[in-house]
This record gives C-alpha cells, structure tokens and sequence, in this order.
C-alpha cells in the first residue's frame, strides 16, 4: 500500500468543503436560557417593536421645546408641574403649553412631549412650579417607539452563533424558545494491541490510551459532542465492524492511530472497502499521517497515533468541518503577537505547526519554542500556543514578530 499523493492543507480544505457541503445538522429547539454558543438554523425577524411605547431615558422632566428655548442659568424657563408618571404604568397624561411632567427613567412620556430634562438641570419651587436650566433637542433624552428595533426587522440571520447579549435581544422580544443547529455528533475509535483503557494498569508493552479524552476535549471545545467511544485490536475486520456501527450513530467518525504504512494500519484499506479514500498524507508537521475518508456521505478522519500529531490535525480538520456545518467559520481562534526568542526550523514543502510557550515580562511578549520527544502528550500541556509556518517558508527567525495561535 502506497500513500496517496500528499496533499496541502488548502488543497484539504478544498476537498472537505467539496464533498461534504450538502451535509446537513438536525435542528433542535430549545429554552432562550440555554441557547449560549448554539447557532441558530432560522432568521430571527422582529415581531414587534422595541421599545414599544415612547419612553425616556433619564428621571427627568417632560417639557414642550418652545417652553425651554434658550433657558440658562441666567435666563431659565419656569413651568408647571401637572403630574406624575408611575413606573411600569401606562399614562394618560396629555403635555400642554407652559406645562411638564416627571417622567423616572424607563418610563412612559405623556403625549406631546418633545424633549426630557434630567432632573439636575431643574429647580423647583414649591410643589407646582419648576426652573428648567438648559435647552434641548427634538426628542432629547427620550427612545421612540422602534428606536431600538421595529417590527418586521431582520435581527439574527440562520448560522448566528448566540453570545449572552443576543440571548438579552431575544428576550426583549418575548422568545422563550429557538431553533438551532443540533451538535454535531462524533464517534471516536481508538486502534492498537498496545491500547488499553486509562484507569486500567498497564503491563510492559502497553499504552493508556490518552488520545480519546485528548480529541474528546478537542471535539467540545469545538462546539461538537462525542457520542461514542469505542476501543478495537489491530485488526481489519473489527475496524471495519466499529466503523459501520458508529456511521449509524455519527456525523463524523474518527479513527486515532492505524492511519501511516505499518504491517497493521488497516484504516485505509478498510475505507477504500466502505467507500472513498480522499486523502492519504497531509503536508503538514506535524501530523503527515493523515487520512480522510467518505463513507455513507460522511466522513471519515484517520488521525496518526502519535498524541501531538492526532491532537494538533484534529483541530485543523475538525474546525474546517464546522465551518461547512454551519455555513460560516464561527469558531476563531484567539491569538496573540510576540517576540521569538530562539531560531525555528520549518520543514520543507509542508506547513509547520510548531508549539510555543509565551513568556511576559513587563508588558513586553516572548514566544519560546517548546520541544519534546515523539509521544510527549505533555509537549501540548507545556505550550500555550502555536505559530504556524508557511510550506514556502524557511523559518522563522530569532527577534522576529510572530503571531501565536492560543490553545
């Protein structure tokens, strides 16, 4: 068995985005409470306004523009109070010449109000009368109704990733509930003779597997939900079986180890069996050993053994498919710039990923490389980050400016 030509990783993406674009998440509807992070499947379009009466903004006073034109201090407007507004309560108070109305803060302006006053700009005088000390503007210090939103409005489009402050929007008006895109759900099978399950003790020649809770982490992280977790031999047969049963259940099945050339990595022969092998090698360091598969219209992903290489492709890979499941690329990573301490040797013709520890110093950012032998899950634990390398590029120089991508 040979490996497929190597392919880059825009070349990867292309090939994602060309054979799975059509696939489709089921919706869920669910409680406004729990909608933080969950991306809507429908446009949200205003049924009513916002607000949907006239209301003022500060605890002030009503006033009728001509009674205040060019007061001061010098030279202040005297009006008469004719009432109140009860918070919360609908008035049906009607502002004349030469009159004003205290308004608190949310409340409803009476009809023919023009402006508001803050309450610090006026004086009383008696329980009646009242000094108001500066002018104002047409509608100054008051929400119309529809200032915020009107009815009819386009407020979220299908594919909005819901922040805290857009749950606050869809209270105010009045969902309890809305529809978004189910998680997508995804299948874990971790491969090897050497594998065993952690909590079990080891014997000499046997690994705790630790790439499953790793890309278990990683899929949440990422917005997806891991719905099955499934340990097999080495063997073409079981893989094959493990693979179809969790097809049944999954939007994307992945596959940790058995995916570079070794007497026993069955994962491309088994879905050249299934279905379609799209790719076989990735020009990326780390994380070569790379497989995607389509089986039954989903995919496959054969991730390498190795922890670093499997955790760092998968991340890769996995935020590319998000950004097809949903239509837009929601989940951006956080960066942050510095500068290198030490030389950085790129591998030619595939991009590098190499893992970086930041340091700070008096405000002043360094990015150190962090090294460690094949196999190190704890190189990641260590890292903060990563810069990545161009295929075209050499390296990256001591003193140079860099940007680092945070875990």
């Amino acid at each position: 068995m040979e490996l497929l030509q190597v392919k880059t990783l825009d070349e990867m993406k292309a090939i994602i985005h060309h054979n799975f674009s059509k696939m489709r998440l089921k919706e869920d509807t669910i409680a406004i409470d729990h909608g933080l992070k969950r991306i809507l499947s429908q446009n949200i379009i205003s049924s009513m306004n916002v607000p949907h009466f006239n209301r003022s903004v500060v605890d002030g006073f009503a006033v009728k523009l001509s009674d205040i034109q060019g007061a001061s201090q010098s030279i202040p407007g005297f009006l008469k109070i004719v009432g109140e507004v009860i918070m919360g309560k609908e008035t049906q108070l009607e502002l004349k010449q030469g009159e004003t109305v205290y308004v608190p803060t949310g409340g409803m302006v009476p009809e023919g109000t023009e402006a508001m006053i803050m309450v610090e700009y006026t004086e009383k005088f008696g329980e009646e009368d009242i000094a108001i000390y500066v002018n104002a503007g047409v509608n100054e210090n008051m929400m119309l109704i529809g200032d915020d939103i009107k009815k009819g409005e386009s407020i979220f489009n299908r594919g909005h990733k819901l922040r805290a402050q857009d749950i606050g929007v869809l209270s105010a008006l009045g969902y309890l509930e809305v529809k978004v895109y189910s998680f997508p759900k995804i299948s874990i099978i971790s491969t090897g003779d050497e594998i065993i399950k952690p909590g079990e003790i080891p014997k000499l020649g046997e690994i705790i597997d630790i790439n499953t809770t790793a890309l278990l982490g990683v899929t949440e992280n990422f917005g997806g939900r891991v719905v099955s977790k499934t340990y097999v031999k080495d063997d073409e047969k079981a893989i094959r079986y493990a693979i179809k049963k969790e097809l049944k259940i999954s939007d994307i099945v992945v596959v940790s180890g058995g995916s570079s050339m070794g007497e026993k990595d069955y994962t491309v022969k088994v879905l050249e069996s299934l279905g379609k092998v799209l790719l076989h090698g990735l020009a990326i360091k780390p994380g070569k050993p790379t497989i995607l598969g389509l089986v039954d219209h989903k995919p496959v992903i054969g991730l390498p053994g190795q922890p670093v290489s499997a955790i760092m492709v998968y991340m890769v890979i996995l935020k590319e498919f998000m950004s097809v499941f949903y239509g837009k690329d929601h989940f951006k990573y956080r960066t942050i710039q510095g500068k290198l301490l030490e030389n950085i040797h790129a591998a030619p013709g595939r991009r590098t990923f190499q893992t970086v520890k930041i340091l700070e110093n008096n405000g002043l950012i360094t990015v150190k490389p962090t090294y460690g032998k094949s196999g190190m899950i704890t190189l990641l634990s260590y890292s903060d980050g990563y810069i990545e390398i161009s295929e075209n590029d050499e390296g990256k120089n001591e003193g140079d400016r860099v940007q680092v991508v945070l875990f």
